[in-house]
């Protein structure tokens, strides 16, 4: 009987090996096929970056674009290493390190991408000051709350040294991120809604193209975000720890490339619009030859004051 014992709990040590390897190797295959995916698409919206950002002059949408194109790069490659290389003999401070700048640039990434989309929203709404105030204090706080409060979480919990120093190598996460994912998706619902709203109640009976580009693709990265978000709660708190990162480079990709996407299909509509169709987007915008080309001013309900887009 000994024997048996002996030889039934070697071999659920074995499934429950197996069963850790599994989830590992599922969320390299997910990790590999984002890094694919966001290579693909620079690829083939690297001519319409050149034509259409590259040539305009710096300024706070270009940072954004520019932070949210690089750094989704940089951190999906840097996830992709981290799931295909074996770091389980690599010191602590060197993993910790690495971690550290990975977790920055996906970071920036989704803040710049988040950013983008506060521009496309309010473009939607006018340049409304007061909008524009409102959502960049919820931005704050979102971000601080997604930043700070799963470190208040993590410093409860003592571990012990020794585990931290093995686990943190692994390619994994824990059900701390759920916090970060819920303030994510309350900050993408509040922008649904806002968009929601002012489609349906001042631009229900206009059919200009850009209002339309503008309304649908951030209605599908809204979307997009919300759903991979909900997805990754899900994983976090019902599938084992080693299936934990299925989801985290995709999420990413996410962010970054439908962000990117928005503002150029923004940028090629208008570049190829002449004055007639522009002057169809809203019925409070305006429209301004450049140098550049065309350039579209919003037009404030305030007498005299007039926003360039």
């Amino acid at each position: 009987m000994p024997m048996r014992g002996a030889r039934f709990g070697g071999a659920t040590d074995r499934i429950n090996m197996s069963a850790t390897n599994v989830g590992y190797q599922i969320a390299q295959y997910f990790t590999v096929a984002a890094m694919a995916a966001v290579v693909f698409d620079y690829c083939l919206t690297l001519p319409q970056e050149v034509q259409l950002i590259w040539r305009k002059k710096w300024g706070v949408i270009r940072i954004a674009f520019t932070l949210t194109r690089y750094a989704t790069l940089m951190g999906t490659a840097m996830t992709t290493y981290a799931a295909v290389t074996d770091r389980s003999r690599s010191k602590y401070t060197t993993c910790a390190t690495f971690n550290d700048v990975s977790y920055s640039s996906h970071l920036i990434s989704i803040i710049a991408a988040e950013g983008l989309l506060i521009f496309r929203t309010l473009a939607f709404w006018h340049q409304n000051k007061k909008l524009m105030v409102w959502l960049l204090v919820l931005a704050a706080f979102s971000i601080i709350g997604a930043v700070g409060v799963p470190k208040v979480v993590n410093a409860l919990h003592f571990n012990d040294p020794p585990v931290a120093n093995r686990t943190s190598c692994l390619f994994g996460s824990g059900k701390v991120s759920v916090i970060q994912y819920g303030f994510l998706i309350t900050y993408e619902l509040v922008l649904m809604i806002l968009t929601i709203y002012k489609r349906f109640s001042f631009y229900k009976g206009t059919r200009g193209r850009l209002a339309t580009i503008l309304y649908r693709d951030g209605m599908i990265y809204m979307t997009c975000i919300i759903m991979t978000s909900f997805a990754n709660i899900l994983i976090a708190v019902v599938i084992p720890g080693t299936y934990s990162n299925i989801l985290d480079a995709p999420q990413l990709v996410i962010h970054g490339v439908l962000a990117s996407r928005i503002l150029l299909n923004l940028r090629h509509e208008s570049h190829r619009s002449d004055s007639a169709i522009i002057g169809e987007i809203f019925p409070m915008a305006d429209i301004r030859s450049t140098p550049e080309g065309h350039s579209v001013v919003f037009v404030n309900t305030n007498p005299g004051s007039v926003v360039e887009g």
